[in-house]
């Protein structure tokens, strides 16, 4: 499948009103002055989360059937920024990103050989359009217990909306093929 009937594929929209994405994509940003639901969670606001959803316990090779709330959203305001915004490697190099990482994470990005992260690290990537406060969408990536997805690190892949709702999560293809070439444990480091 090429990645233009990927990308229209995506418009076929379910029943609930959220698109299903090809794996590894993250949604496209939504429009400016969209603002259906709060992002001040991010900031330390309440969070909007009904239901934490439980770690999953094996890589996913599709996404949920319906989009279901993330187990660290709540603590994503507590998470420490590791980067500055600039321009974000992922999607097209259209948006910013900012890194934000937990406390397991804080070798980040600092890493190397020696310097490996260990399950229950947590390293977000909020996506910005430039000059935006709003992010328009979050990746993150969380280190799992050994023998969650070996050759790729034992990460799992989040791809998220602005109110930490989770569409897309696993051991998750095209994310694991683009960390794969990462100098150190499957990470970069922040946008440059």
């Amino acid at each position: 499948m090429s990645l233009t009937s990927a990308v229209l594929a995506t418009a076929a929209r379910s029943p609930s009103g959220w698109a299903p994405l090809p794996l590894g994509c993250a949604p496209p940003p939504r429009p400016p002055g969209h603002a259906a639901e709060t992002t001040a969670w991010i900031e330390g606001g309440s969070s909007p989360i009904a239901e934490p959803r439980a770690p999953a316990a094996a890589p996913a090779a599709s996404p949920a059937a319906e989009p279901a709330a993330w187990e660290l959203a709540p603590q994503l305001a507590s998470f420490k920024r590791a980067t500055d915004r600039a321009r974000s490697q992922h999607f097209t190099g259209e948006l910013e990103g900012e890194v934000r990482i937990n406390a397991a994470a804080s070798p980040y990005p600092v890493l190397g050989p020696d310097h490996v992260l260990l399950p229950g690290a947590a390293v977000v990537e909020l996506h910005y359009p430039a000059g935006s406060t709003e992010p328009v969408t979050l990746l993150a990536m969380v280190k799992r217990p050994a023998g969650y997805d070996p050759d790729g690190g034992d990460w799992e892949y989040v791809i998220l909306t602005p109110q930490g709702t989770s569409t897309h999560r696993g051991a998750l293809p095209l994310c694991k093929r683009c960390h794969a070439d990462a100098p150190h444990d499957h990470l970069f480091g922040g946008p440059r």
